[in-house]
């Protein structure tokens, strides 16, 4: 999972843009770590998706996307996940 700072290095280098406001947002600095869990849970990227674009336009949507994404993707479970796709089980 990469720290705060390498999600503004991140942001900065895809779009010129830190979003430093964004990724403080979603690492829940000046809330509650249960803010902060529900930000960071893929079932519940729906619920915040019109409130950022309302803030920080359909850009801070994709950082918020790609933030996801990197703090998931080296993770067991997302490794685990993307061997079984390639297995097509079903």
């Amino acid at each position: 999972m990469p720290t705060i700072n390498e999600h503004f290095k991140l942001s900065l280098k895809r779009s010129g843009k830190e979003y430093r406001e964004l990724h403080e947002w979603i690492e829940g600095f000046h809330s509650t770590k249960t803010d902060k869990e529900d930000r960071h849970d893929i079932l519940k990227i729906p619920k915040f998706l019109s409130l950022i674009e309302e803030k920080f336009g359909k850009e801070g949507v994709q950082e918020y996307l790609y933030h996801i994404k990197e703090d998931y993707e080296k993770s067991r479970a997302y490794k685990l996940a993307k061997i079984i796709l390639k297995l097509k089980f079903w």
